[in-house]
């Protein structure tokens, strides 16, 4: 990945304001396993030791901080070989990262839990693209049920998302959300698209309680005793729906 800066955590305490958002990324190999990887990351937003945070559960199982010395939400999400968590100061996020796996039948899974325009975008792909918009889709949906911390696996279908990007151009310009319901949309809500390693993908939905975008930083979580780095990578996407 390409990298900008480095820092460890025994450093002053990364600055986070309330119009920023940062993605964290970890290669499973990096960290014992996903509690080791948030207790690690969240380490670098104050002085609290990574064994010292204590956690509790949303009614659907969400993660949230106890005794925070500052503000902060987070969320996790791991697929093949990554970790990913995004990180605010108290906007609640959600977010989902997947593995394009070309095997899966995508077609049959969106025919479950996709509008009927979603499939048709799909349809309109090539095999390859197919599997692409697929993951599109399904972080999207992922993302926004987890920052609006409903249950896992429910209500894929209620929530749509049209692309604007024809198929075989390579690349998203924006998206909008479609619920069937637009009044039940209370808090304005921002998404993000991301290719951060080729074949993954990662949504973000920021619930933003001020108007504007947020400032996005996206760092690496590597080894014990190497210091976390920064790096960009260019949105696929990215709008504000109401």
């Amino acid at each position: 990945m390409p990298t900008a800066r480095a820092f460890s955590v025994s450093e002053t305490p990364l600055l986070i304001g309330m119009q920023d958002l940062h993605l964290w990324l970890c290669p499973h190999h990096g960290v014992a396993d996903s509690d080791h990887f948030k207790r690690q990351l969240l380490s670098h937003y104050a002085r609290v030791a990574p064994a010292d945070w204590r956690f509790s559960r949303g009614e659907h199982g969400k993660p949230g901080l106890l005794d925070s010395p500052r503000p902060l939400d987070f969320n996790l999400s791991h697929s093949g070989g990554w970790l990913a968590c995004a990180v605010t100061a108290g906007t609640v996020v959600g977010l989902d990262i997947e593995y394009c796996d070309p095997d899966r039948d995508v077609l049959k899974l969106a025919g479950r839990f996709f509008q009927a325009y979603e499939i048709a975008d799909l349809q309109a792909c090539n095999k390859e693209e197919q599997t692409a918009r697929f993951y599109d889709y399904w972080t999207l949906k992922e993302s926004s049920i987890k920052a609006r911390g409903e249950a896992l696996g429910q209500g894929l279908e209620s929530v749509g998302f049209r692309l604007d990007l024809p198929a075989g151009t390579g690349g998203v310009t924006g998206l909008r959300e479609s619920r069937g319901d637009p009044d039940n949309l209370t808090i304005p809500a921002y998404y993000c698209l991301l290719e951060p390693i080729v074949d993954y993908r990662l949504a973000v939905c920021w619930l933003r309680p001020t108007t504007g975008l947020p400032h996005l930083r996206m760092f690496e979580l590597r080894g014990a005793g190497q210091p976390a780095k920064e790096f960009s990578k260019p949105l696929r996407a990215a709008s504000i729906t109401h």
